[in-house]
């Protein structure tokens, strides 16, 4: 379970650990596309920890899995589009 904070173009997204990311996207009506390339870093005072790709893949599985019944809908951009 994440902590998803909105705002226009990002959604700050933070894990138990209390590390964070920014994930980029846009706003749409019903739900937020997020931008799957935007996900690199936890961000915890002033550390930096790479997120691995396994680790992407569950991240945006979880926030999507988390977003399916609520009308406000996380869903992620397909790469190139």
């Amino acid at each position: 379970m994440y902590i998803l904070t909105g705002h226009n173009n990002h959604i700050t997204v933070e894990n138990q650990s209390g590390q964070h990311f920014q994930l980029n996207g846009e706003l749409v009506r019903g739900g937020f596309i997020a931008d799957p390339t935007s996900i690199r870093n936890w961000h915890k005072a002033d550390e930096l920890t790479p997120i691995p790709q396994p680790e992407k893949d569950e991240i945006m599985a979880q926030i999507m899995q988390q977003t399916i019944h609520s009308p406000f809908k996380i869903l992620f951009s397909e790469p190139g589009i």
